[in-house]
């Protein structure tokens, strides 16, 4: 397996890419769609390990900071959705052009599954998906207040929508964001996909199961067969105190990717 650092022109600047290339014939090419903010940076090493294992077992992954993120151009603050769209368009673009002859996955992390849903993928690897971007983004703000809340102050999201939606840039724990990012976030929700689809969630508990809104969603999509959903048990390594790492997450996706690709797992 050969790992490869580069930049890739976006719009505007540069993204910082990272490819992982098989050192045998590659069976599928996979994109990452990274989490939000700092659930990326908690991430990363997790992340790191599964793309390796992934390319180890044949599977070439791409890497992609997006616009104000990590090693890529410009501040978190210039991001916009539509930009972070863009980025995304533009590693499909690159991965098909490297490797024209194999499927095309898009493996999403939290919001990043809500990222790119209007592309063309030949399957979809979902890591604990988020549901709606609208409560990713409440979410967000809510450390925003929990901050001011132990300064003494007492906000709320209300008031730093406002903010937002007047031009503002507001600062959430160290990122700052604007109306740009924050609206497309807010209008983003999951659809119900139409390629081969696994849908993992990470649960502590010793039987771990699909979250209640997880599975209302999927009976509202009537659970079509193409989608294969399931619960395992580890940390949640985006949510932890400590960086933590859930190989279960790596290991399962491994055996579906080789699953799909007509091998033994």
């Amino acid at each position: 397996m050969t790992r490869t650092a580069f930049f890739l022109a976006g719009t505007p600047g540069y993204r910082f890419a990272l490819h992982h290339r098989p050192d045998t014939p590659v069976r599928a090419a996979l994109l990452l769609l990274p989490p939000w903010a700092e659930e990326l940076n908690k991430m990363r090493r997790v992340l790191a390990h599964a793309a390796q294992a992934f390319a180890q077992a044949g599977f070439a992954v791409l890497q992609l900071d997006l616009l104000g993120c990590g090693d890529s151009s410009g501040d978190f603050a210039d991001a916009s959705w539509d930009a972070w769209q863009q980025d995304i368009r533009l590693g499909q673009e690159w991965l098909r052009e490297q490797h024209p002859e194999v499927p095309l996955i898009a493996w999403g992390v939290r919001a990043g599954c809500l990222l790119g849903q209007d592309l063309a993928w030949d399957a979809r690897l979902w890591w604990q998906p988020a549901l709606q971007g609208k409560t990713v983004l409440q979410q967000f703000l809510r450390l925003r207040l929990a901050a001011e809340l132990g300064q003494g102050q007492r906000g709320n999201t209300a008031a730093l929508l406002a903010d937002l939606a007047s031009g503002a840039t507001v600062c959430v724990a160290g990122y700052g964001l604007r109306q740009g990012l924050s609206d497309g976030l807010a209008s983003a929700q999951l659809n119900a996909p139409d390629q081969s689809t696994l849908w993992l969630e990470v649960q502590t508990q010793d039987a771990p199961q699909l979250l209640p809104a997880s599975e209302r969603l999927l009976q509202q999509w009537a659970r079509p067969e193409r989608i294969s959903a399931q619960a395992v048990q580890g940390p949640q390594p985006w949510a932890t105190t400590e960086l933590e790492d859930c190989p279960a997450l790596a290991q399962t996706s491994l055996s579906w990717l080789q699953q799909q690709r007509g091998q033994r797992a």
